[in-house]
């Protein structure tokens, strides 16, 4: 038996690989070394593979011994032939696992092939890719000797290393995930030895999903945040050494307001995506309704603009302009937010509010039916040029009876008499002889003042206003009930009896009786008062004119008794 003792002297398999090799280059076809037929010469390669030089060429053992005459493919046993105190509890050989893969004999890990590597056992010739169910393909530390920790005729056959003795800054580095001892080998906790690249970033949620505090779960991820390395880089997990958020979203310009400076204070970042509520913080209530579906405070104020690209690094406005949504056109110099509170439902239009700009129209029509400025600019808020609704919309009653009445022409424009216009509706009006100067100079005293008659949008008689409204008395005495006063008096000239007419033309002598035909008597105002029930007939009146009737039947009260005036006496 050859035993294994001379597979370790390393200089002499060195020396016999280097000789084989500048044989084969010479090309040489060495003869067989029972003296039979010479090696075929498609075998010159393999005869320079690690396995030959250190059988054959350095420990001198014949072909034969291995091959058959026509040099094929060695039995896989063959090995034990001198090798049979050699196992390996990796490999067991020509053994088979559970689901009936057959497992590596020697000649599999030890190379006799053309081109087969120097070094005596190259596992990542099979160790790239899966080997059945249970061994997965290696990834990590797959450039290493497998020897570092593997000892393949060896029991136990996993001797691994400690993790610090390659990794001592990272260990280091580890925070509380470093502390253990490192005969525990905390690496372990988080890594796998032959895991692919970056495999632990995924087997964080393995502890922190059950964490109270901001627990990490598949929803909590989100674009960009799909594995925990992305902000807490591998082996330095304290708190201080997180990522800044500016490091990826350098470019987010953040609203300008002091307390949006940190990222934090709105995103969690272990909340998934969806910030906090503005009115997390924001507790004011908000009317205005948000232009598009969405957070209503988001529509006036975007947390990071609307064009972050542009203006990289800049603070953005609080607020969006108001004509973004709004396309009205401004009142004059004013801004929208000197008429609106951006969350209020509605603006403001009380008269406390215009009279801030317009002071002026705003004393005028106080108190008055003219106080609320909406009433007249109502749809003239966003056009202060806009024409002002018709006096018509608000006073129909007195339009109409400028129109039915006398005085329609005249009348026509409100402005002719209301000179203060609608925001000095306190302005007395001209007086109307400043129109009408010919009815105001023939109008008799007491008779000056044209409303106590007329309705002064028509013009026409108000139809209470008759002469018994102010002269009660004469209307209800004498000729009031029986004669229209318009037959003996005008109000105002030109037309009308300019004073009242003679009682002759009306009582002509011819027509009156008794007395009244005597001379002296035809003058009936000696007599007579137009609005008394009946003439004056007393003794003291007739001796007005009779001085000489003292004495004469001194106990008569009235001298009609005897000197009648009346038809047939």
């Amino acid at each position: 038996m050859i035993g294994r003792r001379w597979v370790t002297q390393a200089g002499g398999y060195a020396a016999a690989l280097a000789c084989a090799v500048v044989a084969v280059a010479c090309g040489a076809a060495p003869e067989a070394d029972d003296g039979g037929p010479p090696v075929p010469a498609s075998w010159l390669l393999a005869r320079s593979s690690p396995g030959h030089v250190v059988h054959v060429t350095y420990g001198g053992i014949p072909c034969r011994d291995c091959h058959d005459d026509g040099f094929a493919a060695p039995p896989a046993d063959v090995c034990d032939r001198c090798h049979d105190d050699v196992r390996s509890p990796l490999h067991e050989a020509h053994a088979a696992d559970g689901l009936g893969t057959a497992r590596p004999a020697c000649l599999d890990c030890h190379g006799y092939a053309a081109n087969t590597p120097a070094r005596p056992w190259a596992c990542m010739r099979c160790h790239d890719q899966a080997q059945g169910a249970f061994v997965a393909p290696v990834g990590a530390h797959q450039g290493e000797h497998c020897g570092s920790c593997h000892r393949p005729h060896e029991s136990p056959s996993l001797q691994p290393r400690p993790c610090a003795e390659c990794h001592a800054d990272q260990v280091a580095q580890g925070g509380k995930h470093g502390a253990q001892t490192l005969a525990a080998d905390s690496c372990l906790d988080c890594h796998r030895t032959h895991e692919p690249a970056l495999a632990a970033s995924a087997g964080c949620v393995t502890c922190h999903a059950a964490q109270k505090k901001q627990p990490i779960g598949e929803r909590s991820l989100f674009a960009g945040h799909d594995q925990c390395t992305t902000c807490h880089q591998p082996h330095r997990f304290a708190r201080a050494d997180v990522r800044a958020c500016a490091d990826c979203h350098g470019g987010v310009r953040v609203v300008a307001e002091r307390r949006h400076g940190e990222c934090t204070t709105c995103h969690q970042p272990h909340q998934a995506a969806a910030p906090r509520a503005c009115t997390s913080c924001h507790r004011g209530a908000v009317k205005h309704p948000p232009p598009t579906p969405g957070d209503a405070c988001a529509g006036c104020h975007p947390p990071h603009g609307a064009s972050a690209g542009r203006t990289a690094g800049r603070a953005v406005p609080l607020a969006v302009a108001c004509t973004a949504c709004h396309q009205q056109v401004g009142h004059g110099t004013a801004t929208c937010r000197d008429c609106h509170e951006p969350h209020a439902a509605r603006p403001r239009a009380d008269a406390g509010l215009c009279a801030r700009c317009h002071q002026a129209p705003a004393r005028g029509v106080a108190g008055t039916g003219h106080a609320a400025c909406a009433s007249c600019h109502a749809d003239a808020a966003h056009a202060p040029t806009r024409t002002a609704p018709a006096c018509a919309s608000c006073h129909a009653t007195q339009v109409a009876a400028v129109g039915r009445g006398p005085a329609r022409t005249g009348h026509a424009s409100c402005a002719s008499c209301h000179t203060g216009g609608p925001h000095a509706p306190r302005t007395a009006p001209p007086t109307c002889a400043s129109c009408h100067p010919v009815p105001a100079r023939t109008a008799p005293r007491g008779h000056q003042r044209c409303a106590d008659c007329h309705e002064p949008h028509g013009g026409e008689r108000r139809p209470a206003a008759t002469c018994a409204s102010c002269h009660a008395g004469p209307a209800r005495t004498g000729h009031g009930p029986k004669v229209a006063c318009e037959s003996c008096h005008r109000a105002h000239g030109p037309s009308g009896p300019a004073t009242p007419p003679t009682c002759a033309s009306c009582h002509p002598a011819a027509t009156r009786p008794g007395l009244h035909r005597a001379k002296g008597h035809d003058r009936c105002e000696s007599c007579h008062r137009a609005h008394e029930a009946r003439p004056r007939a007393d003794r003291a009146t007739c001796s007005t004119c009779h001085t000489g009737i003292a004495n004469h039947e001194p106990g008569a009260t009235s001298c009609i008794a005897c000197h009648p005036f009346g038809d047939g006496r």
